[in-house]
């Protein structure tokens, strides 16, 4: 609960709000791949994480699917693209929501991953260039079954591949 929150609050944060429901997430006239619910088809992204029974539950700017993982458990993955966001700022969210934070180096971007203390299920990987790009994965029943740091990595080295990075 508390990621779907700060998800919804950066994305408040950030003046972006939710498009209407499109067949194709990203509108054709935006070439930006990571635009929309990002490059990653479903499949990709299931495979990625090794994940089944996905299902999409928004749209564009902040992006939610629901899938199950190999232990049957429900796993909640969230994808965010803000366009001129910052790192130093998604580090003052997280700091204001109590996430742990620890820098690191994808590709040559900055990032981070957030961890709430409270919840070893759950984590995110942010990434930034021109904007940010986040990935969160959370196991539902709040252990990490499937590793959600590594899943949430392995989200973000599939979109930078896709984006040519």
């Amino acid at each position: 609960m508390r990621i779907t929150v700060a998800a919804l609050v950066i994305a408040a944060l950030s003046g972006c709000s939710h498009a209407d429901r499109q067949a194709d997430s990203r509108p054709a006239a935006d070439p930006n791949l990571l635009a929309g619910c990002g490059p990653l088809e479903d499949q990709k992204l299931a495979a990625a994480i090794g994940v089944t029974g996905m299902r999409r539950q928004s749209e564009p700017t902040v992006c939610d699917w629901t899938a199950t993982n190999h232990g049957g458990g429900v796993v909640d993955i969230t994808y965010a693209w803000l366009r001129d966001d910052t790192l130093a700022r998604e580090v003052r969210i997280a700091d204001r929501f109590g996430y742990r934070v620890e820098r690191l180096v994808v590709r040559n971007f900055g990032g981070m991953y957030w961890r709430d203390p409270a919840d070893p299920g759950g984590c995110a990987v942010t990434v930034a260039d021109t904007g940010t790009v986040t990935w969160w994965v959370r196991n539902r029943d709040h252990t990490a079954q499937l590793d959600p740091c590594a899943a949430a990595m392995n989200l973000m080295n599939a979109t930078l591949s896709v984006d040519g990075i």
